[in-house]
């Protein structure tokens, strides 16, 4: 399956997060209409393997947070959970009358049977 790629975030320690096109559509579609609103993700404790990840509207910049800059919306995600999410893709699927967010992240080790949390 190849991924489009809509914007990716490389720094100097060769860090990286991605949003595919799709995903960035439904990014940009939550927002509309919601003044100085950014999208929060990160992960935290839960779940049967350890970790689930958590998305949120957010209007506070934390001083601990890394912005990512797309094009009509930013998302935030604070330096503790990018260790998780470093090298991490976000997908956004429909498959017939389903939709889901599917986090392709190279550091997850194990999930748990239903998909809601994973293992690092």
């Amino acid at each position: 399956m190849t991924l489009k790629v809509m914007t990716k975030f490389v720094n100097t320690t060769n860090n990286h997060f991605e949003l595919t096109q799709s995903a960035a559509k439904h990014f940009s579609s939550l927002l509309q209409g919601k003044e100085n609103q950014n999208i929060r993700i990160g992960i935290r404790d839960s779940g049967c393997s350890g970790y689930a990840y958590f998305l949120e509207f957010s209007e506070k910049v934390n001083k601990d947070d890394l912005e990512f800059e797309f094009e009509d919306f930013r998302i935030l995600i604070d330096e503790k959970s990018f260790t998780f999410l470093n090298g991490t893709t976000i997908d956004y699927v429909k498959e017939g009358v389903n939709s889901n967010l599917s986090f392709i992240n190279p550091n997850v080790s194990a999930q748990c049977g239903c998909g809601e949390s994973f293992s690092i």
